[in-house]
């Protein structure tokens, strides 16, 4: 598991509102590079903050970022 990994990125959507526009627009292209397991990468392109939890993501991270309410509604 790579907590750092998900809580780097999980900052980066919160601080970043370049990041945050392109993880909105297309999440597993914005994804591409970060070294995350596979189940992190799906928790994070679904936008399914209690498994992102559950793999280490702070909820405290999770819930202050802006517009980012609900699983993807992008088809992947």
């Amino acid at each position: 598991m790579s907590r750092y990994a998900v809580n780097t990125l999980l900052y980066r959507l919160k601080k970043e509102p370049g990041f945050r526009a392109r993880f909105a627009a297309d999440r597993a292209s914005a994804l591409v590079g970060a070294d995350l397991t596979d189940a992190e990468r799906d928790a994070l392109i679904r936008w399914d903050p209690r498994r992102i939890n559950a793999l280490g993501g702070y909820l405290h991270l999770l819930m202050s970022i802006p517009g980012l309410e609900g699983p993807s509604t992008a088809s992947e």
